[in-house]
């Protein structure tokens, strides 16, 4: 469970100064029908200098379905470094953005998690060896560290726009995210958001989400004071996109 692919070592930028709104799920102010069903391939580069590297691909497939009578997120992240890939997937109330499941298969370890507002069950552990048991309330209800794009994706962005909201990670507990809205670009032909998105003092990405299809089109984040990894959206084949 991660926030952008590459910010664990990520120094900052600067430090935001604008008062940011708290968000909670349920918050009137979050959109979850912002989020648009979507299969997607995004390339990883890392650039250092004038050299640059591909080394993987994250494919994203969101699907909109319900789960009786609550209209959910169900997401499925495959990320492939060059190895065994890293399978993420994770089922969101669509109307709250409140998590509800999450489940991490890497080649070393294996989360599943089970959410139900403040409280959160479930196990961690190698692949091979039995889990360790999770059961923790937590003094708030928090959203899933996992899915920060589709909270961020899902507000009433605009320049001069900041939020923080918290989120439970499986490595560190309830953590504090922020974002802050700083301007506009055209990205991959389409106009977007720029933000600014904080994981912790010293760990920052620049985002890029389109203005109308609320598209995570682009996220830059510094590994090291020399090498910065990009995560750009690519379109998939049509027929993969049908079928999603």
């Amino acid at each position: 469970m991660r926030g952008p692919l590459g910010a664990q070592q990520a120094p900052a930028a600067s430090s935001p100064t604008v008062q940011a709104v708290l968000i909670a799920p349920g918050d009137t102010t979050l959109r979850g029908s912002r989020i648009a069903a979507d299969s997607v391939q995004y390339s990883l580069v890392a650039y250092r200098g004038a050299q640059q590297q591909t080394i993987g691909t994250a494919i994203d497939v969101v699907r909109l379905e319900m789960r009786g009578d609550v209209p959910v997120i169900h997401r499925v992240l495959t990320v492939s470094p060059g190895r065994a890939p890293l399978i993420d997937s994770t089922v969101t109330d669509a109307r709250t953005l409140a998590p509800r499941r999450h489940r991490n298969v890497s080649p070393s370890r294996l989360i599943s998690l089970e959410f139900n507002g403040k409280r959160v069950k479930g196990s961690i552990g190698p692949i091979d060896v039995p889990s360790l048991p999770i059961d923790t309330t937590l003094a708030i209800a928090p959203f899933d560290s996992g899915n920060w794009d589709l909270i961020v994706r899902s507000l009433p962005l605009e320049k001069g726009y900041a939020a923080r909201f918290r989120v439970y990670d499986t490595d560190s507990g309830l953590r504090e995210y922020r974002i802050d809205v700083t301007g506009s670009a055209t990205v991959l032909g389409e106009e977007a958001h720029v933000v600014i998105f904080t994981l912790a003092p010293k760990r920052e990405s620049v985002v890029w989400i389109g203005k109308e299809s609320r598209r995570l089109l682009q996220v830059e984040t510094m590994i090291d004071a020399n090498t910065m990894l990009r995560q750009e959206r690519q379109e998939r084949d049509a027929a993969l996109i049908t079928r999603r």
